[in-house]
């Protein structure tokens, strides 16, 4: 047969481009790829990866780039390499082509096509589709010919099912082949997305999506599903049962699984339930050893079966999964069920739990789903598996499973401890313990060892209600329980030691947090407990910040916990709300107040929480930060949020941080009156009495109420009761090791201290002040105690040596331009400032203490001008006296 009878069709695309399927990445790739002097492209898929589409786009961009583009449909007589020939010409002739590269006629040979594209000066396209018709060694040596011939400015492109493999060698090694296989052609999940997302709502297409796994058939066929009127039935509520599976699995069998023998058929049947197909996992399920023969044929459909050489391993596509169940179950029915419990078995001995449950569960006994979560530790779980990873296991199974199962109901109620609502889970835990013990099952009760080594995590529910509170004894009893457990599995101290950590964290003493940090470092570090890894991370950030050490504080969490892939894979929401709230707390005591929001504000979306640590960070700093900015009526309405919060919950230390809070505002706005209505009404006297009991409170309540008590104090002017609270707060934070702590009591000193007249005392107290500020970098602290405190420090400023170069010195400094930059943003951006600017530098210098003839000398001013701006200060904030008017100042917000 010669060309000239072969019909048009022959010469064309059968598929029509379409612009919603357009694969730009694809194309460039086809293009661009290396080598890039590669004059052949072979594009090898199976069937159903859109290789025609993509090559008919291809054709269409060259055209558009100036190129010329001749396309052949490649038969099964074009084995012929005579015909294949002619074909080739035909193809040729069709374009408008240069003389030389036309046609000679029927009898045309390869050697003068060779000739002739190698002839050729304008950019030219071959396209040749289903060459695995066409493909034999005399046809793929013409192939070869006409490469090794052809121009830079002539490109072929080969679409086959299969690679050639004839002279494919000498042509890579010559640089002339770029190779491109079906990972190129699978869509991505964003491609898929976006393919679908006109069509189906967002979830159904991620549905969709995930399901079809990039396969382009499948895709293009859920697509064309919807735009025929499916789109009217509601896919949100399983969009794979709505993928028309039946036309894909009939697409399979004719298209893809036809080409294989029946022995790789078969396999293919008995390791369908596997979600990897590993060697030791396809033996065991069909009980003979020659697997690793079939895996490696497996890449014959690849990417519909994905190969890994490294071990050697596959992965099925989901569509093809689920066709190869369905016909083995039409074939012989219950045999995949007892594949499914072949698998449990064979995973649970490789220590897979997660896989084994859920085999288990496919195949239909879900006893022996519990049976396999319980003998791998029920509870203890939490230890290696960690928190998120043990919830999607016990996910598995049916609730009314788990209810029968003591064990497993009381993981899952340290689950919700842990997670979500500890009230109601703690009832929960009284109803279990007389179940368990009313079963009298013996001391040896693997129910009974749970029940009393998750005492301990119960304890997280009475800690946030109750505000006397001491875990200490549950926990002591705990940890011995796990101690003398500890020669024959170590998981019980991997349960118990952490919640010892979150108490010490909370009411001290530093120094023994850190030993059991060491210590459970040391248990993790034994075994494969990686899952909780970003735990680790989270105690040494919080050791760093009560030390004062903000800066290995953030390390631990950007550069550590950051980094890990079990903090990023397995999102606790606990732990990423604590987290937020650690990195908001850094920024708020270095003074980054707008970043501070944005780390608190991160906490919303995590959901509701009754934890203390991220209540205050949610609360109780966000209205501090709210302060700092100036914003004092949203800071005061915050709190009162908190309070009602506090007493709807009943979350005692809530209720006493907040209402700390505001007495410390009040009494900073100067509103003494309603400062000491509130004192009255939260106790004041009595909980500052309490806190200075030994870690009596937890560590944030103790100096919210040492603030409170000390702004009220020296509101009213007596120094010496602020004294007092200084040197009572500065013991409890020596005793219980937090640094930060000695900060806030050396500041409250040298304030007390200096209204007191004691200069010396004061001195010192601020000696400290600046040490511990220059090793933290916590300069909001020295914000929060004013101009006085600035005042202070300038004046320390002023008899240091001109030569002194200290970093005391360098932070004492950066401290007063960090006031005074917050004093003119403050004055000058509040809209509804009376001040004028050269007002508000006045105000500014009378802050610092500055006599009339300083402030006049600093600002270039004559004695009377600024006499004269004072006046009018004081009138304009209603005030007679210099100290009043800076009170008024700060009531009104206008300094920090």
């Amino acid at each position: 047969m010669t060309s000239t009878a072969e019909p048009a069709l022959r010469f064309e695309p059968f598929v029509h481009v379409d612009e919603a399927l357009w694969r730009q990445r694809v194309i460039d790739r086809l293009l661009n790829a290396a080598p890039s002097s590669a004059r052949l492209t072979l594009l090898s898929a199976p069937a159903g990866f859109g290789k025609t589409t993509v090559l008919a786009q291809l054709a269409d961009y060259t055209r558009g780039e100036g190129s010329v583009v001749a396309w052949l449909n490649c038969d099964e007589r074009d084995k012929d390499p005579v015909l294949f020939a002619e074909n080739l010409q035909a193809a040729l002739g069709r374009c408008k082509l240069s003389q030389s590269a036309s046609p000679s006629g029927p009898s045309a040979s390869s050697a003068s096509s060779a000739l002739r594209l190698a002839e050729l000066r304008e950019p030219l396209l071959i396209c040749l589709d289903d060459y695995e018709c066409a493909s034999s060694v005399a046809v793929d040596a013409i192939v070869e010919e006409l490469v090794l011939a052809a121009p830079a400015n002539v490109n072929i492109v080969l679409a086959s099912r299969e690679a050639p493999h004839q002279h494919l060698t000498r042509l890579q090694l010559a640089g002339k082949v770029r190779l491109v296989d079906a990972e190129l052609l699978r869509f991505t999940r964003v491609e898929s997305v976006q393919l679908l997302s006109d069509a189906l709502p967002e979830a159904a297409a991620q549905q969709v999506a995930a399901y079809a796994d990039g396969w382009p058939f499948a895709l293009q066929l859920a697509r064309l599903r919807v735009s025929g009127g499916a789109a009217t039935t509601d896919w949100t509520v399983d969009a794979q049962a709505k993928i028309p599976r039946r036309q894909i699995f009939d697409y399979l069998a004719e298209e893809v699984l036809a080409t294989l023998p029946a022995e790789l058929l078969e396999f293919l049947g008995d390791v369908a339930v596997l979600d990897i197909v590993d060697v030791a996992s396809a033996n065991a399920l069909r009980g003979r050893d020659d697997s690793l023969a079939l895996i490696q044929q497996l890449a014959r459909i690849k990417p519909i079966a994905v190969v890994d050489e490294s071990p050697w391993s596959a992965r099925l596509h989901p569509l093809l999964r689920d066709y190869l169940v369905d016909a083995a179950e039409l074939i012989s029915p219950g045999r995949m069920a007892s594949l499914h419990l072949r698998a449990a078995r064979h995973l649970a001995e490789r220590g897979q739990l997660h896989e084994a449950v859920a085999h288990a569960v496919a195949g239909g006994r879900l006893d022996m789903g519990a049976d396999l979560i319980e003998a791998a530790g029920g509870f203890l779980l939490l230890a290696n598996e960690g928190a998120v990873r043990s919830r999607l296991l016990l996910q598995q199974l049916p609730e009314a499973t788990i209810r029968k199962r003591p064990r497993l109901r009381l993981l899952q109620l340290v689950l919700q401890v842990l997670e979500a609502d500890p009230a109601s889970a703690a009832l929960e835990f009284e109803r279990l313990e007389q179940q368990i013990r009313a079963a009298d099952t013996g001391a040896d009760d693997p129910a009974r060892f749970d029940l009393e080594v998750s005492r301990c995590m119960m304890q997280m529910n009475p800690a946030e209600h109750n505000l006397r509170f001491s875990p200490w004894s549950v926990l002591d009893q705990a940890r011995r329980l796990a101690r003398a457990h500890a020669g024959q599995d170590q998981r019980p101290l991997g349960c118990t030691v952490p919640i010892e950590i979150f108490f010490l964290h909370r009411y001290g003493p530093v120094e023994r947090c850190e030993r059991r940090i060491r210590e459970v470092e040391a248990v993790f570090a034994s075994g494969a407990y990686t899952y909780n890894s970003p735990w680790i991370w989270v105690y040494h950030a919080r050791s760093a910040l009560a030390r004062g050490d903000l800066a290995q504080a953030e390390r631990d969490i950007r550069q550590s916990l950051q980094q890990d892939a079990n903090f990023l894979n397995f999102r606790q929401g606990s732990l990423s709300r604590l987290v937020s709230s650690l990195l908001g707390h850094i920024a708020r005591l270095r003074g980054e107040t707008e970043v501070a929001l944005e780390h608190f504000s991160a906490m919303v979306p995590w959901g509701p929480t009754r934890l203390l640590e991220v209540l205050y960070a949610g609360h109780i700093e966000t209205a501090l930060c709210e302060f700092a900015l100036g914003h004092a009526d949203r800071a005061m309405e915050l709190l009162e949020v908190a309070r009602h919060l506090a007493f709807e919950e009943s979350l005692a230390h809530l209720e006493v941080l907040a209402g700390a809070a505001q007495v410390q505002l009040l009494a900073r706005l100067g509103n003494l009156d309603g400062a000491q209505a509130l004192a009255a009404r939260i106790k004041l006297d009595e909980l500052w009495a309490l806190a200075q009991e030994p870690f009596a409170l937890p560590w944030i309540s103790v100096e919210g109420l040492a603030q409170a008590s000390f702004f009220l104090q020296m509101g009213y002017g007596d120094a010496a009761a602020a004294d007092s609270t200084a040197t009572a707060l500065l013991g409890l934070a020596k005793r219980t090791g937090h640094r930060l702590g000695e900060l806030h009591a050396h500041l409250m000193a040298a304030r007390a201290r200096e209204a007191l007249g004691n200069a010396g005392a004061a001195q010192r107290a601020l000696l400290h002040v600046l040490v511990l500020g220059t090793h933290s970098g916590a300069i909001q602290p020295c914000l929060d105690f004013g101009a006085e405190l600035i005042t202070q420090v300038r004046s320390w400023l002023s008899t240091a040596s001109a030569a002194d170069s200290s970093p005391e010195l360098l932070w004492a400094q950066a401290l007063v331009n960090t006031w005074e930059q917050r004093f003119r943003s403050r004055a000058l951006g509040d809209a509804d400032s009376p001040l004028t600017p050269r007002e508000v530098d006045v105000l500014c210098e009378l802050a610092k203490d500055h006599t009339t003839k300083l402030i006049a000398k600093n600002l270039l001013l004559s004695p009377e001008t600024v006499k004269h701006h004072l006046k009018a200060i004081f009138s304009k904030l209603n005030v007679r006296t210099r100290e009043d008017a800076i009170l008024e100042a700060r009531r009104r917000t206008l300094m920090p």
